[in-house]
């Protein structure tokens, strides 16, 4: 572990500073998505609950691509001191148990998604920093006539034996990737379901297709991750076959298109449907204490003040 890492240490333990941007990227997705569910009315507990169910799913989804690619043995699969979670891989996990928990919960599946979208590249582009704290998700190195500037170049694992070579920091152009797709999600409003969504998945998919093959494994400066032919890696067939996926899920959609925009609240709209019945009853029983003798008696008073021949008459009519 090198010394860029490392936060806080007391022993053998150690906090370091990769955890700590992770944790603080999944702050900004919770709050940022709690912000747009409360101000959009839908169901309250939308963000908490994906967190919860997203952060588990991520972890066993990543552990286990890492070890489909050969970053890991299986046999490390529960062994969390190795550095070794696929970004695909949690990806996808997470994509699939928010899903399958909102189909359970009833929740529509795409509105609900676009509500936590802005949220979860907000979050990614936080958590991409983790990166540079681990010297990870680096380029080529920097030559040696090339001006090296931060945060374009940045530290390698040599960096802290020779203090000379840095690289390129694919993690930087990722970061603006997710900053700018967060930025697109959140000025999406009002429209279709599902397209908000949709299109900065396809958008994310493609950039990250694209920058893997800008990425080197350090410290072996040139070479290739995880190749699985030629010169395509195992992350790159995650990415391709999940935008191929999604690609085809939009041209459905485009088809038939999603009704229903926004989960619904499940708790706040009742409580308002129950106070208005109380102020229309209100009224009600004023009018109920009024006698059926007494608004006779009104109603020949005020006929005796309208037309007081007819009360004459009727009068007269009395008397014989």
């Amino acid at each position: 572990m090198n010394s860029l890492n490392i936060a806080f240490s007391a022993g053998n333990a150690a906090l370091t500073w990769n955890a700590i941007m992770l944790a603080l990227g999944i702050l900004v997705a919770v709050v940022v998505s709690g912000i747009l569910v409360k101000k959009r009315g839908a169901y309250k507990d939308l963000a908490l609950d994906a967190c919860i169910i997203g952060i588990p799913a991520g972890l066993i989804g990543g552990r286990l691509f890492s070890a489909l690619s050969g970053k890991i043995a299986f046999s490390a699969f529960f062994d969390l001191t190795q550095n070794g979670l696929n970004l695909p891989g949690a990806l996808l996990f997470v994509g699939v148990g928010i899903v399958v928990w909102l189909r359970i919960k009833k929740i529509p599946i795409e509105g609900a998604l676009d509500l936590l979208m802005p949220g979860a590249f907000f979050g990614l582009a936080v958590g991409r920093w983790s990166d540079f704290f681990l010297c990870d998700g680096l380029g080529a190195e920097v030559g040696a006539n090339v001006p090296k500037f931060f945060p374009l170049a940045t530290f390698t694992p040599q960096y802290f034996t020779d203090h000379a070579t840095v690289a390129y920091a694919v993690f930087f152009l990722d970061f603006l990737v997710c900053l700018a797709l967060g930025v697109t999600a959140l000025l999406m409003k009002n429209q279709k379901s599902g397209r908000t969504f949709r299109l900065t998945v396809i958008l994310y998919l493609f950039a990250e297709f694209i920058l893997e093959w800008l990425r080197v494994e350090w410290p072996d400066v040139g070479v290739t991750r995880e190749i699985v032919f030629g010169e395509v890696r195992f992350n790159q067939l995650v990415w391709m076959a999940l935008l191929l996926f999604f690609a085809g899920l939009s041209l459905y959609r485009a088809k038939h298109p999603v009704t229903a925009a926004v989960p619904e609240p499940d708790e706040e709209e009742p409580e308002e449907a129950e106070e208005q019945p109380e102020e229309t009853h209100a009224e009600p029983s004023d009018l109920e204490t009024v006698h059926p003798e007494q608004a006779s008696d009104a109603e020949s008073s005020e006929e005796a003040v309208e037309h007081p021949e007819k009360a004459a008459d009727g009068a007269e009519g009395n008397a014989e």
